[in-house]
């Protein structure tokens, strides 16, 4: 009997010196870790200073902007070869989108906070003012991307203030979210953003902070990817096969990764 309950005492004890010890030290919660991402592959583009990425309803290749005024807007290979240049009479190009319904081309003018429908022939179809606080013009929009299932487009202003803006199939805003993310999800500004079909989600990234943040609908941080990129610029996501395009301004290049 005595053995018994010195048996029980010890078990109890060592329970008690266990608990102890895990409080002390709490567990990892999911958004303190980075999701893991992969890079296959890097190309060089023969674009001056490209910006925004949109993937072509072919399945072969992107649509790139140049930030550079006056350069235009470019089709190319996923190997990053340019396929066809259409001209445009811009400002300051930042994102760039297809539209989902006629296959024309939205473009955003970050200094202008513009953005501007366009034929693939290059004829302007139409541009849309939008009222976005800001005194700083080089803080403007820089990324659009479109549910082709609701038509709503998604825009973002890249700094003072950071913002996701919702514009229903009228090109009207009809919701705004100021981006104040925290922990690993903090990011400097928002440069690009493509939505993400197979998860209902907004993938944003940030050149100043180097990594991409994955939102809900409404801005709201999911996951977020550490990538070595310096200065990306544009994203593009092919979500049936798990394919991230990511574009560099300033080393003129196009990186692909699986996540």
């Amino acid at each position: 009997m005595y053995s018994t309950y010195r048996l029980f005492f010890l078990i109890c004890f060592f329970f008690l010196i266990w608990t102890s010890c895990s409080e002390n030290q709490p567990p990892v919660a999911p958004d303190d870790i980075y999701e893991e991402i992969t890079l296959l592959a890097e190309f060089t583009l023969d674009i001056r200073d490209p910006s925004g990425l949109a993937l072509d309803p072919d399945g072969e290749t992107l649509w790139v902007v140049s930030d550079n005024p006056g350069r235009g807007i470019y089709r190319i290979t996923y190997q990053g070869e340019i396929v066809e240049q259409i001209a445009m009479d811009s400002d300051d190009l930042e994102g760039i989108i297809v539209d989902p319904n006629d296959h024309t081309l939205w473009v955003v003018e970050e200094r202008l906070r513009q953005i501007v429908n366009i034929s693939r022939t290059g004829e302007e179809l139409n541009r849309i003012q939008l009222e976005i606080q800001g005194e700083i013009e080089n803080d403007g929009l820089e990324g659009i991307t479109v549910n082709p299932n609701s038509g709503h487009f998604y825009v973002v202003n890249e700094a003072n203030p950071r913002q996701l803006h919702e514009l229903n199939p009228q090109m009207e805003i009809i919701q705004t979210t100021n981006i104040n993310f925290t922990g690993i999800f903090e990011v400097e500004d928002l440069s690009g953003i493509s939505y993400n079909i197979a998860e209902n989600t907004l993938w944003i990234v940030s050149d100043s902070s180097e990594k991409i943040v994955v939102t809900d609908l409404n801005g709201n941080p999911l996951k977020a990817y550490d990538i070595p990129v310096f200065d990306p610029e544009g994203i593009a996501v092919k979500a049936d096969e798990r394919l991230v395009f990511i574009c560099s301004d300033s080393n003129r290049k196009l990186y692909i990764f699986n996540y």
